[in-house]
């Protein structure tokens, strides 16, 4: 059986003579910054001009080649001079430039043509080797860029060649340690290994810059028939043309990815705090790629799609599953799901999981053979109700009150149509699969591992690691505020920020604002259609929704004493805590959640039961004490903001870095999962509306008729009656367009 881990038996020798001894100095300078292995040493000639060359080199020379060694004799020599100590030996000649880990990529390519006796990279001037329709073509590239263009095109292959390349090949195996190799000439050589069945392969998984490197890449010896199949019927025909195209204008990639292990984050497409997270850890982990899974749908079934997308934004979807049975809420197990992260394990050469959200995802996430960090952002799928609140945060949830809670809770809203006995079913699994060795649990504050352990008691037996969000550096130091002096008769100025909603305390602020508005100016920012209701009030100023990097800015034109958070549900963290405390600003916030972990009372802000009276009370309090707020506001600033860098930092340490590589990291190490072609739209694929122009026009048209009829069907704004008439107008559109 195949091994799935990278072979580290390997070594890398870069060969020296009198011909291309002026060109070491580029090649030794790729070799040693863009090789895994740290086995490299140098197999020279023994003449005065090599010497010469050598004599301040750091790396172990060994002067083994006799002081003549001709161009069509280069291999028979080689062999018959080195030591074959390693599994196998990756030969590079000076003059050659190499992209980065190209010896590991090598060797995946070797292990995968294991029964190959040498492995090449494609290269430039090679006329069976090159990447160019014309091996002439002085590539107006560098390696690394035209490597990466050519890892966007190819599928991963390796083919057989009818000659060895002139300037970096993998040797493997016994033969070349064997009497066969004692022939008098390369041509020799190659006869020798055809008489005795012997493969030479080239792989397109690596490109290395030959241009500027002497050698004979003469084929005229070769049968007629295997020069017109090499040179009119090569396997990279089409992607040999665009590469051209490419380096002739000189294009760059749009990315230039780095081979670095892939980490997988899943997710749902709602957006918020849990997506904000997502973005500045993705930002901070400089140590992988990252690949995003969100599953896509509405509220009939939240798992209809099921996308995978380059970063957290969410563009065209470097693939996408539809599913045959969409996922209303979680699914316990699911035969194509688990197809999926098959795919993604081998087509993707994903390594590791993050997982942020089950909604609109399986179970089977949690047994997929990878490591696997769960960040439990709130109780899905244990409380379908998100928050764990029933009146008041719950300590307990048996049978009995799961079903009171699915009946009378009003935050018992998006999942309803899973009956009670399925999110009891959903529990044992969810919690013996949580339980795993390999499985690492995470919270960003101690009231949510609290909360977690006192509603499932199994959980006091697994570690559960408290590691608070951090705030994006850049962003962070854009918030800074000086402190403003303020007469003590001026009006005070609160802000309330972010999305208001009946959980963030709504009907609390709607019964006092017009009392508060009396004393103080109030912004609402950036809360959403909800801050309508409040525009016309005196002394109220409303920002529906803003730019996030505008917020700074925001804050010194209002310039806010105080920032009010009063959600009624326990928050998990709470990023507008830490925008507002980032910028100076104290906050009031109800005695629940994250706000009990995190505020201080009286020395970062004041906390207050999650009523009107209570809220009321303290402000008043704070109005005829405004030196309260002035400390406040001086400690906070004199205090550094977590960054998102020290979360991840946090993360990292919780990982145990594994001995052994997998193979699949270097199968496609530097793909960026797109024809570059294709990529050069990819503006206009980030669009809110992607469209497949194979398709005939009433099918696009049916489909866009029928989402936009759900999307009517689902906005509160509108009446009931009339969003029934629009939605059931524009669906019977869509199915006559459908049907012609």
């Amino acid at each position: 059986m195949e091994s799935q881990l990278l072979d580290d038996s390997w070594c890398v020798v870069v060969v020296v003579t009198p011909e291309n001894a002026d060109r070491l100095s580029p090649t030794l300078e790729s070799v040693r910054a863009n090789s895994l292995g740290v086995a490299i040493s140098i197999l020279a000639t023994d003449s005065p001009t090599v010497r010469a060359v050598l004599a301040e080199c750091e790396l172990p020379v060994e002067y083994r080649l006799p002081p003549t060694m001709g161009q069509q004799n280069q291999w028979v020599t080689i062999c018959g001079h080195h030591s074959f100590a390693a599994r196998r030996s990756i030969f590079v000649f000076a003059g050659t430039v190499v992209p980065q880990h190209w010896d590991a990529r090598l060797v995946a390519a070797a292990q995968c043509a294991r029964d190959a006796v040498a492995v090449a990279p494609l290269c430039a001037r090679h006329p069976v080797y090159s990447v160019f329709s014309d091996a002439a073509h002085k590539p107006g590239l560098q390696v690394d860029a035209v490597d990466q263009w050519l890892n966007d095109y190819i599928d991963g292959i390796e083919f057989e060649v009818p000659v060895m390349s002139g300037s970096c090949t993998l040797l493997q195996g016994d033969f070349w340690q064997s009497q066969l190799c004692r022939v008098d000439s390369d041509r020799s050589l190659l006869e020798a290994l055809r008489n005795h069945g012997k493969s030479l392969v080239a792989t397109d998984r690596v490109y290395v810059d030959d241009s500027n490197t002497p050698y004979d890449n003469d084929i005229s010896f070769l049968p007629e028939a295997y020069q017109s199949a090499y040179l009119m019927r090569h396997p990279l025909q089409r992607t040999r043309h665009a590469l051209t195209e490419l380096s002739k204008r000189s294009e760059q990639p749009g990315t230039q990815v780095r081979c670095l292990p892939v980490r997988l984050h899943v997710g749902h497409s709602w957006g918020g705090g849990l997506g904000r997270w997502m973005e500045d850890f993705i930002a901070a982990d400089t140590s992988h790629n990252h690949l995003v899974l969100r599953s896509v749908g509405d509220l009939t079934a939240f798992g209809q799609t099921i996308g995978l997308y380059r970063s957290m934004e969410m563009g065209f979807p470097v693939r996408s599953w539809t599913l045959s049975e969409p996922v209303t809420s979680m699914s316990l197990g699911s035969y194509e799901y688990r197809c999926i992260i098959d795919e993604l394990i081998s087509e993707y050469s994903v390594e590791s999981l993050v997982i942020s959200s089950l909604i609109g995802h399986s179970l089977d996430l949690l047994r997929s053979p990878l490591p696997t960090t769960v960040v439990l952002h709130d109780f899905f799928p244990f409380c379908p109700a998100l928050y764990a609140t029933f009146g008041s945060p719950c300590r307990s949830c048996t049978d009995r009150e799961m079903r009171t809670c699915s009946r009378d809770n009003p935050l018992h809203s998006f999942f309803r149509w899973e009956k009670d006995d399925y999110w009891l079913a959903a529990r044992s699994p969810f919690i013996e699969l949580l339980m795993q060795e390999d499985i690492t649990l995470v919270v960003p504050s101690h009231s949510v591992r609290e909360r977690y352990r006192t509603l499932e008691p199994r959980l006091k037996e697994k570690p559960i690691h408290v590691i608070p969000h951090g705030l994006n550096e850049t962003f962070a130091a854009s918030l800074v505020q000086a402190p403003v002096p303020r007469e003590p008769d001026e009006r005070l100025r609160l802000v309330v920020l972010g999305r208001l909603t009946a959980e963030k305390g709504l009907d609390i602020l709607a019964s006092i604002l017009g009392e508060i508005s009396a004393y103080a100016d109030v912004l609402l920012l950036g809360v959403g259609e909800s801050g309508a209701q409040f525009e016309s009030m005196p002394g109220v100023a409303v920002i529906e929704s803003f730019n996030r990097d505008d917020l700074g800015e925001l804050l010194r034109e209002s310039k806010p004493d105080l920032g009010l958070l009063l959600s009624v549900v326990p928050e998990t963290f709470s990023y507008t805590l830490s925008e507002l405390w980032a910028a100076g600003i104290p906050v009031l916030a109800t005695r629940l959640g994250a706000f009990v972990d995190r505020v201080e009372e009286g020395d970062n802000g004041w906390l207050v039961e999650p009523e009107a009276t209570a809220v009321l009370e303290q402000l008043g309090v704070l109005r005829d004490q405004r030196n309260l707020l002035l400390l406040a506001r001086q400690r906070l600033l004199q205090r550094p903001v977590r960054t998102s860098g020290e979360m991840f930092e946090a993360y990292a340490a919780l990982e145990s870095s594994p001995e052994l590589i997998p193979l699949n990291r270097y199968k496609r190490a530097r793909r960026s999962y797109g024809n570059p072609y294709a990529l050069k739209g990819a503006d206009k694929q980030g669009e809110a509306l992607h469209i497949n122009h194979q398709l005939p026009y009433r099918k696009v048209l049916a489909d866009f008729l029928d989402y936009t009829g759900r999307k009517v069907a689902q906005t509160p704004r509108l009446p009931s009656w009339i969003r029934g008439g629009i939605s059931r107008l524009l669906c019977n559109l869509a199915g006559r367009c459908a049907s012609k």
